[in-house]
């Protein structure tokens, strides 16, 4: 089942979630998980989690203040390299507590309104958006929630503690060496040929949002980050933090009801929730051991731990080509805690 999912993923021919849910019905059809087991996974934490988080979040974007925020930035930089900076350190840093890709959204307009007045290229300028979104997303455990949640709930499992700023050991070394690459900006693609007639993106109208609701949103934002740093202290563990946010946002009049729900992507939930029981069966059955052990037999029988990881790591990259983020770590958490173990 497990390599049928996974050729499914390479192939594409059906739909990823239409994979993730055949995989399910198999496992349950076959026994290999309960039918309990098989939908434990949509009542999660990590799920709970990310819908808090994609709320809070969002209400930054609904109320116009990251496109406040990017515009006044952005208006200081002089010169093309100051504007990669800019929007590089910007788009980081929003990132950290906001989704990826609505920190990108935010900025396509405004870079697009930039390079329409000047002669700065619109490539290197999205490209520096892209890079600082993607690298805020590992300074946070809310920064890309789907990956740090999931992960950060394993690891806790296992007994051990996972704050809020438990990924920022690996993030902020791999943010830094991207800066001082990216100082060398020339090695950003320049492509002079583009067409605005096509452009799915365009310069959009300033959101009319009274002062009062930009505040708010942004002293939610805050209070959630607070009370996820402080979780241990409080005794309110982060996933119910970010849904109090979620509440107070709505109560606030910042998204109707209606508004809310349709923030939160089925999909994601379906890939999230869905990929659970495969986890399950792996585990459950002895299959991620054996998958550990036949790992361990074709590294060499090492037992050096950096040895080990590297191998680990250069996998997950492979496989990430292929796949998505999410489906990856669920595949390879049971057999790493196997090797691990």
């Amino acid at each position: 089942i497990l390599i049928l999912a996974v050729i499914s993923f390479l192939l594409e021919k059906i739909p990823v979630n239409m994979t993730v849910m055949l995989t399910l019905c198999a496992l349950v059809l076959t026994g290999l998980v309960t039918p309990k087991e098989a939908v434990s996974g949509f009542a999660s934490t990590t799920i709970l989690m990310l819908i808090g988080v994609v709320i809070v979040g969002s209400a930054l974007f609904e109320t116009g203040v990251c496109d406040k925020i990017a515009s006044i930035v952005t208006k200081y930089a002089k010169t093309e390299r100051q504007m990669i900076m800019a929007i590089m350190i910007l788009s980081t840093i929003m990132s950290a507590g906001l989704s990826n890709s609505g920190t990108v959204a935010v900025f396509i307009p405004i870079i697009i309104g930039i390079t329409a007045t000047t002669s700065f290229s619109r490539s290197k300028l999205l490209m520096s958006a892209f890079l600082g979104a993607m690298a805020g997303g590992r300074l946070t455990l809310v920064g890309d929630a789907a990956v740090n949640v999931l992960i950060g709930d394993q690891i806790k499992e296992l007994g051990q503690p996972f704050g809020f700023f438990e990924i920022s050991k690996i993030g902020i070394p791999l943010t830094v060496i991207m800066f001082l690459y990216i100082i060398g900006y020339k090695f950003l693609p320049d492509i002079k040929i583009y067409n605005d007639e096509s452009q799915i993106f365009t310069e959009k109208a300033p959101k009319d949002v009274p002062r009062w609701k930009q505040v708010v949103s942004v002293v939610i934002l805050l209070c959630v980050f607070v009370g996820m740093i402080f979780e241990d202290r409080t005794g309110i563990p982060s996933y119910m933090v970010a849904i109090m946010g979620a509440v107070a946002d709505v109560l606030f009049g910042i998204f109707t009801e209606k508004q809310a729900y349709q923030l939160v992507s089925i999909k994601t939930v379906i890939l999230l929730g869905g990929m659970t029981p495969l986890a399950t069966a792996l585990k459950n059955t002895g299959a991620a051991q054996i998958m550990a052990d036949m790992l361990i037999r074709i590294i060499g029988g090492s037992t050096n731990v950096y040895y080990i990881t590297i191998v680990i790591f250069i996998l997950t990259c492979v496989m990430t080509q292929f796949m998505s983020n999410v489906v990856t770590i669920t595949l390879l958490m049971p057999i790493i805690i196997a090797i691990a173990q």
